[in-house]
């Protein structure tokens, strides 16, 4: 995958990581098939697609809950997390805790 491929991915990711992202739309933006942009994407990051996307939303999550006081549900919302539950699982494995104690760690108003 060129830079440029890789850039545009990581834009449309960043643009629209709280809503539905298939690895075949990705590919497609891109103009490759799929296998070759998860095997591609994986060189480039480090991680594979979906992954990344995760981390992605984590991270906006985690700006939500330090700049705003928001229901931890609501940031799972929009987020793109299906539901609290998903986004707690998610949060865990990335953040390696969950969204209320990190909240806490963070000092934020919850």
């Amino acid at each position: 995958m060129s830079r440029k491929q890789l850039r545009t991915a990581l834009e449309y990711i960043d643009a629209h990581c709280a809503d539905v992202l298939r690895l075949s739309d990705l590919a497609r933006l891109v103009g490759v098939s799929d296998t070759y942009f998860s095997h591609a994407f994986k060189a480039a990051t480090g991680v594979p697609p979906h992954r990344f996307v995760m981390q992605e939303r984590i991270r906006k999550a985690q700006a939500l809950m330090v700049t705003r006081h928001i229901l931890l549900v609501d940031v799972a919302a929009q987020c793109g997390f299906s539901d609290q539950a998903h986004f707690n699982r998610v949060f865990r494995s990335v953040a390696g805790m969950t969204p209320a104690a990190w909240r806490r760690d963070q000092g934020a108003a919850q």
